[in-house]
């Protein structure tokens, strides 16, 4: 069984709709955007007839920056949205979650651009990918779009434009505040998308 970490961000979606994994995960861990995310990622899945997983694990006491609502951001955090080992948070929760029902596999939406942040790294990636192989279930880890950007893989997941513009990539709230790093990316990815597919 494979799984997807979806969060109904454009990657991730359009991640889903590239190479339709049997199962994914959105994860409630504590992040002010949690709700839309979870209803975009649902959306996504019943679109194509994906079998989706919510796992909630309230973790709010442990984060940092826009993600978790605070204006102040942590001393090593490379950008404002940085939540300490969220990647290794969120495939861990995966793991757990599926590992009993025969999970072979969890799939990061990283892309290129990802590389700002640690766990966005390949070092990160393969660390991540040995430490689950070697545990019961030997469960992988990959991220198929980890050196395509994001425009790259939208184009390459066929993703439709309508489902493309529900994506949320919000980092600060529930709803776009259009001003976020993440609702800048969304922007200029589907703008440029647009321009390519016209």
């Amino acid at each position: 069984m494979k799984a997807l970490l979806l969060s109904g961000g454009v990657d991730s979606m359009a991640l889903a709709h590239w190479i339709r994994p049997d199962v994914a995960v959105t994860v409630d861990y504590g992040q002010l955007p949690a709700a839309a995310e979870i209803e975009v990622a649902a959306a996504t899945c019943a679109k194509l007839g994906i079998r989706h997983e919510i796992v909630r694990v309230d973790c709010r006491a442990l984060g940092i920056g826009h993600l978790a609502g605070q204006a102040e951001i942590g001393r090593l955090a490379p950008t404002p949205e940085w939540w300490p080992y969220r990647n290794q948070l969120l495939v861990t929760l995966a793991g757990m979650r599926l590992v009993n029902e025969g999970l072979s596999e969890v799939m990061l939406g990283t892309v290129a651009s990802d590389s700002a942040h640690a766990d966005g790294r390949p070092e990160f990636l393969a660390a991540m990918d040995a430490l689950m192989a070697v545990q019961e279930g030997r469960v992988r880890i990959t991220a198929p779009a980890a050196a395509m950007t994001a425009v790259d893989l939208v184009l390459r997941s066929g993703v439709p434009d309508d489902m493309l513009g529900r994506s949320f990539s919000c980092h600060a709230s529930e709803y776009p505040c259009g001003q976020c790093r993440g609702c800048a990316k969304r922007d200029d990815v589907l703008a440029a998308v647009a321009a390519l597919r016209a």
